[in-house]
């Protein structure tokens, strides 16, 4: 039904119209002059107007003209009635907008004819406009689809009902490395690895029929041959009539994650295997190891740490840590013991993070008798170093390297220095052990970068054990003779000056200045590289480790001669902490600790003693001697 305006100034007319109007279902409105008109185009939704040519106030050329030119209802059709033939009349009508023209008197028949056909035109209109937007909007619709799927960050392609590729997007290409030209028409089974248990393309197509969809990983192949992991869901498009007319492919790339879970997998089972060794080594360990949290309460002690605090773990877990908490120090302490003796022990502490926060991890040992006397050295009190160079002819004042059975008598007699190895074990040991715990125990729960700090937690703590075994391995091999040093006349001026640059950067930690003072004498003598690199290295190392902020560690070179043979000696200076007089002769064997250094600045005892192993094998002598007020001076000797 539409709604069709009658606009003319004669009443009876009006009427008429309006009769023949509702006669043929539609519903008439009337406006006898202009100024009615744009009352009720405002009010009412009309469809076509019917509108006289000539009328008193406005004209019907007027009000088409006003009409056309408001975009609100220039869209409505208008029929001109007019009771002559004037043409010209007729013409500016058109001109103006009009649809048709009917003549007065009205013919029923004709009026309805003119009406129907115009509002069926109108109709078809409207329908073609809204066909064009529905189109305009299935387009832009079209092209966000082709721009996502071009831009999508996943692997996208459409097949034929069978399974021909007639689609692929530009990441398809760029993960599987073909061409557009070379896959479209071809089976999806070119990305299919032969070598895979997953399920071909071919199966899960046929599958999907009665599925609807399917969803799941597969192993794919790419055009080198090289394989890669996709999750994947496939999933019919059908035509008008319900029929499967393509199949769309979204694969996201998870090789990657793929890698990184069978990793994380791998190291997790290294974990729990990692745990239970280091589990029996502190169960099965003579030190107590007791862990306590920041508010000095126990949390963990070891059958070792009952044995020696005189109590069980049910007893003591919870309870007070008694004792002072200064980390990395060997600390003397009295053990008090219900119903049995005290015990005296050395405890070290070292501090640790967890997830719950800092731990304290102390480990004890009991000090036995045997620790008390440490037997006496013998050594040549050095001279100055006046008397120390003296042009080419005199003798160099060396100390006298103590026989190794005095050494075996020293690491027999003082277990204290055993100890020290131990503890310097254990400290790695324990953070391996923890960090490896909250690993596993956080594996589910814990983000990634947390697990990556238990991992590298791992690594410095593994890095840390290895320069002792390092160290104590090459001990060994020295001590037993399997080492046969290739030597070779060489300057040894390049060797030193490599190893300085090399130490350069933990120098200007401590803003350290290393130098090598110009020899006056030929520096060419036979030894072996690799074998002298480690001496300097170890010597050095020690020089800078022992000296304070600020100061000088110089390299002095000089030679001279003893028993009709010319040797060799090298200086390493420093104005560090200096040597106890009565330990000069001990500081290179194994083992053994400088009372000085022992409680404050760590290490084992190994270096020293390899570089004596080193130097005796290449025929010459090491010492070490004080400088007055300050510092020390490692030096040893090559005959030229």
């Amino acid at each position: 039904m539409a709604n069709i305006l009658i606009v003319d100034d004669d009443p009876s007319f009006v009427h008429l119209l309006t009769n023949l109007i509702a006669s043929f279902g539609e519903t008439p409105y009337s406006a006898m002059q202009g100024a009615h008109f744009f009352q009720i185009m405002e009010e009412e939704s009309i469809d076509l107007i019917l509108l006289d040519i000539y009328m008193p106030v406005i004209s019907g050329i007027t009000l088409i003209k006003q009409l056309k030119k408001n975009k609100k209802y220039k869209h409505i059709p208008v029929i001109m009635i007019t009771g002559s033939n004037n043409l010209s009349k007729m013409t500016e009508c058109f001109e103006a907008g009009a649809s048709d023209f009917i003549t007065k008197p009205i013919s029923p028949i004709l009026l309805q004819a003119r009406l129907t056909s115009i509002l069926e035109k109108q109709k078809d209109i409207e329908r073609l406009k809204q066909e064009i937007a529905e189109r305009k909007k299935a387009e832009t619709s079209l092209r966000k689809l082709t721009i996502a799927m071009e831009q999508s960050p996943n692997i996208l392609f459409l097949t034929d009902a069978r399974y021909r590729i007639e689609y692929a997007n530009p990441k398809c290409l760029e993960v599987t490395g073909y061409l557009l030209e070379e896959i479209i028409g071809r089976s999806t089974q070119i990305f299919h690895a032969s070598s895979s248990k997953t399920p071909s393309y071919d199966h899960i197509l046929k599958n999907i029929a009665k599925t609807g969809i399917w969803k799941g990983n597969l192993c794919n192949q790419k055009k080198n041959g090289e394989l890669f992991w996709v999750s994947c869901t496939i999933s019919p498009v059908l035509d008008d009539e319900g029929i499967v007319a393509n199949y769309l492919s979204i694969q996201e790339d998870i090789t990657e994650r793929k890698k990184a879970k069978e990793i994380l997998a791998q190291k997790t089972r290294s974990l729990e295997i990692s745990e239970n060794r280091l589990r029996m080594i502190i169960e099965a360990t003579n030190d107590g190891i007791i862990i306590i949290g920041q508010d000095q309460v126990i949390h963990f002690v070891n059958p070792a740490a009952e044995k020696l605090l005189g109590n069980t773990a049910s007893k003591l877990v919870g309870e007070i840590f008694q004792y002072p908490l200064i980390p990395n120090q060997m600390t003397e302490i009295n053990i008090k013991r219900s119903g049995q003796t005290d015990m005296i022990a050395d405890m070290r502490v070292v501090k640790t993070e967890t997830d719950d926060g800092s731990v304290w991890v102390a480990s004890i040992r009991e000090i036995t008798h045997e620790n008390a006397n440490i037997p006496e050295t013998v050594s040549i009190p050095p001279v100055s170093n006046q008397q120390s160079f003296n042009d080419n002819e005199s003798h160099y004042n060396k100390q006298i390297t103590e026989p190794d059975s005095l050494e075996n008598d020293v690491l027999n007699s003082n277990s204290d220095c055993v100890s020290n190895i131990s503890h310097e074990f254990r400290t790695p040991m324990h953070a391996i052990l923890s960090f490896a715990n909250f690993g596993i125990k956080k594996i589910q729960q814990s983000p990634r970068n947390k697990l990556l700090h238990y991992f590298e937690q791992i690594k410095v703590s593994a890095n840390r054990l290895m320069p002792l075994i390092n160290d104590l391995l090459e001990l060994y091999n020295l001590e037993s003779g399997k080492y046969s040093f290739n030597k070779r006349p060489q300057d040894i001026v390049p060797i030193i000056l490599f190893v300085i640059q090399e130490k350069q950067t933990i120098a200007k930690e401590k803003q350290i200045k290393i130098s090598l003072i110009p020899p006056k004498c030929d520096t060419i003598v036979p030894f072996n590289k690799n074998a002298m690199i480690q001496v300097i290295r170890k010597i050095l190392q020690n020089a800078i480790h022992f000296s304070g902020n600020n100061t000088d560690v110089k390299i002095h070179i000089d030679c001279f001669h003893e028993n009709e043979k010319k040797y060799l000696v090298i200086n390493f200076i420093d104005e560090g902490i200096g040597i106890p007089e009565n330990e000069l002769g001990n500081i290179f064997s194994k083992f053994y600790q400088c009372e000085k250094t022992k409680s404050h600045f760590g290490g084992t005892g190994i270096g020293l003693s390899i570089c004596k192993h080193i130097v005796l094998k290449h025929g010459g002598e090491i010492g070490a001697k004080n400088n007055g007020i300050k510092g020390a001076c490692i030096y040893f000797t090559l005959p030229i």
